[in-house]
């Protein structure tokens, strides 16, 4: 169920994206205006954790990740904005499978038979997503991928990061790095909504701060092969707001190919689960 809420919460964020986009509202503006609001809405956490418990000797991994968290918030919001909901939804798919790779080149991980198909079958299902030749490779595709890419930067550290600090430490870290970085960026296209529409602002920031919780809940109380194929339902909320709210009508290749990348990924994760509960 948590699992389920943060998908709705994230599909819901996309599509108040791209309410704001139309307004006047620029996505690098929207993504600073996010991290804000996240960090209020998380204020319990920061009180809870307290000056010492935000002592860390890792700082520079820590300023890294926010450095990347920043980005990928940047590029996958800009993504939103000009392109299809359920096309930006399917690249982030993407994700785990960049993140195979990234672990096996920092954290010397080593790969064995079964991801390496996942990263193979994920890629195919990105090529079916691109399909050279004959759809444009626009900035918005470039952008998806871009935050997919850093999402999966994001995830490697955090994964090394977990090993010494705990996680609201680490989810702290990251908002006060990405904040500064994402208002820098935001200056570029600054913009201040207009009264009525606060609402989204506000409902943006909230939003990300329900959905992170609520996807860490989810992580913290199962195990990954069984709330990954869940994340598939991103995909058709976003399909439905586009649908319903933008005259968006997501191609069957799009389903396709978030299918065959999500497939990759739940597989890869299942294939781990198994090898770690025979190794016990």
């Amino acid at each position: 169920m948590f699992m389920l809420l943060s998908c709705v919460l994230f599909s819901i964020m996309g599509g108040l994206i791209r309410y704001l986009s139309i307004n006047d509202i620029h996505p690098f503006m929207t993504a600073f205006i996010r991290t804000f609001f996240a960090i209020l809405f998380l204020i319990p956490t920061f009180s809870k954790v307290g000056f010492k418990g935000l002592k860390t000797e890792r700082l520079g991994l820590h300023f890294f990740r926010g450095v990347i968290s920043a980005f990928a918030v940047i590029a996958s919001f800009y993504a939103v904005s000009v392109i299809p909901l359920a096309v930006s939804t399917s690249y982030s798919f993407a994700a785990p499978i960049f993140a195979t790779i990234l672990a096996a080149i920092f954290l010397k991980e080593r790969i064995r038979l079964p991801r390496i198909t996942a990263v193979i079958v994920g890629f195919i299902g990105v090529l079916i997503l691109l399909r050279p030749g004959s759809v444009p490779f626009n900035s918005g595709v470039a952008a998806a991928l871009i935050g997919a890419f850093t999402v999966a930067f994001a995830i490697i550290c955090i994964r090394s990061l977990s090993q010494t600090d705990k996680p609201n430490v680490v989810a702290i870290y990251s908002l006060l790095f990405t904040l500064p970085i994402s208002f820098v960026v935001a200056l570029t296209e600054w913009t201040i909504p207009k009264p009525e529409l606060w609402w989204a602002v506000i409902m943006v920031g909230l939003c990300a701060a329900l959905a992170q919780y609520s996807i860490s809940k989810a992580f913290s109380q199962s195990e990954a092969t069984a709330i990954l194929p869940i994340d598939f339902t991103r995909l058709i909320f976003a399909a439905f707001i586009g649908y319903f709210f933008y005259s968006e009508v997501p191609d069957f290749y799009t389903f396709l190919g978030a299918s065959v990348i999500l497939a990759s990924a739940v597989y890869a994760a299942h294939r781990e689960a198994v090898r770690k509960r025979n190794c016990l």
